[in-house]
């Protein structure tokens, strides 16, 4: 069926980012071009120092067919001249590849700023990186940051950072929830971000229309069959105010309502319908008899989503509009691996492995903080490589390490930053 599909709807097939692209279904595609060399054409895009994903194909690019072009692109669009020359000496042990700058492309600005592991506050630390960045570049866009992107190796560094941990920390231990959680998909967060919070946001601003907007399409009080139903439709209206009211009370004297307040009320008033997932009272997804028909492990699943979604229910409310951001995309904050293929004006990077708990990157032992010898030095390099090549006119490198001043030597052996461009410690 493949082979049929290409050779007559789509006789040229062009794949992006192919170094990360299943290494399965690259080799099924070679397979297809193989036989069918006069009737498809196959053309892969992709660099091989960006490959950050494991399923992706060693060496792809290495022992082609003779019939196969091999063009190069050597011209960075992207970045200024000082981010072009640190990624081209990142890179150099990998291939012999560089890249230049356009004719009209700005110098730029680069700083690595290495913090002790131990920093209290690392949220400021990393705003008076921000402010210092500012000084330097004269760019009152770091000053803002909303104007700045802050690249984080793991979600969680993200959540601590906006404000949104608690709720993400219940939800994120159970696989079940975690892509849910993590692509904004989940049911049971939705409810809140979709629902709640744009009702209780234009309540707020006092938006009469928005709020009058968003009951109509989505509170069961007002659909279009509950209007039709009743002959008393002022007093449905009035009782869909009164939900309002009783739901923006939870906010009185300063008070900061969690997440199973907000469902309790909007459950009693009817004001939304309520997820099968969040219904307090009523066992979620499965009745017990039938989840013991299943065996213990089904019981423990179960068990431990429900625990989740307690511990999700009791944490404060004020954690969802960080979170909507952050999955949106509409945050100053991003992952490493998630800016692939993207580019913003002003660049922080923050490595900190002790607090990104992972074992697939090590920055402590790509900037020889820590004896190197095995394969996450190369994919934490390529990591690396990744998130200084989406800087557009400057970048802030922030590192935090048990050896600073080991660090400090080693870029400057390597040769990747001037002496002047190291910065140890918190700025002042």
């Amino acid at each position: 069926m493949l082979r049929d599909a290409t050779r007559y709807e789509y006789p040229i097939l062009l794949i992006d980012e192919s170094q990360d692209t299943n290494k399965l279904l690259i080799d099924a595609l070679f397979a297809v071009q193989s036989h069918h060399r006069e009737r498809f054409a196959l053309g892969l895009l992709g660099d091989m120092m960006q490959r950050i994903y494991s399923d992706g194909k060693e060496g792809l690019g290495q022992n082609l067919p003779s019939d196969w072009a091999t063009p190069g692109k050597r011209l960075n669009h992207r970045c200024p001249k000082r981010v072009i020359r640190l990624i081209n000496k990142v890179r150099r042990t990998i291939d012999d590849q560089e890249q230049v700058p356009r004719t009209d492309s700005a110098e730029g600005w680069v700083r690595l700023f290495i913090l002790p592991s131990d920093t209290t506050d690392k949220p400021a630390a990393e705003r008076a990186v921000a402010q210092r960045m500012e000084q330097l570049t004269a760019d009152e866009g770091w000053g803002h940051a909303e104007t700045y992107k802050s690249l984080t190796l793991e979600h969680r560094m993200a959540a601590r950072r906006m404000g949104f941990l608690e709720m993400f920390v219940a939800l994120h231990e159970v696989e079940s929830l975690r892509t849910g959680l993590l692509d904004g998909s989940l049911s049971s967060v939705r409810f809140f971000s979709e629902q709640v919070l744009p009702l209780v946001s234009a309540q707020r601003r006092s938006d009469r229309f928005a709020v009058a907007r968003i009951v109509r399409t989505l509170s069961p009080l007002l659909s279009g069959d509950k209007l039709r139903a009743t002959e008393d439709q002022p007093t449905q209206l009035r009782h869909a105010r009164e939900a309002i009211d009783s739901l923006m009370s939870l906010w009185q004297a300063g008070a900061e309502p969690t997440f199973g307040d907000v469902l309790r009320n909007v459950a009693s008033s009817g004001l939304f319908a309520v997820p099968d997932a969040l219904r307090p009272d009523v066992d979620r997804d499965l009745s017990l008899d039938a989840v013991e028909e299943d065996g213990d492990d089904e019981v423990d699943r179960q068990t431990q989503k429900a625990t989740a979604i307690d511990e999700f229910l009791a944490v404060s409310f004020l954690q969802i509009a960080p979170y909507a951001a952050y999955v949106s995309g509409k945050a100053h904050f991003d992952t490493h691996q998630g800016v692939k293929g993207l580019e913003f004006p002003r660049v922080m990077v923050i490595m900190d492995d002790a607090e990104a708990r992972g074992f697939l990157f090590s920055y402590a032992k790509l900037f020889g903080g820590k004896e190197a010898g095995d394969a996450s030095v190369e994919s934490t390099r390529r990591l690396f490589y990744v998130t200084c090549s989406r800087a557009e006119r400057s970048l802030a490198l922030v590192a935090y390490s048990t050896q600073p001043d080991l660090v400090r030597q080693f870029v400057l052996r390597e040769k990747w930053f001037e002496s002047e461009e190291v910065v140890v410690g918190v700025p002042t």
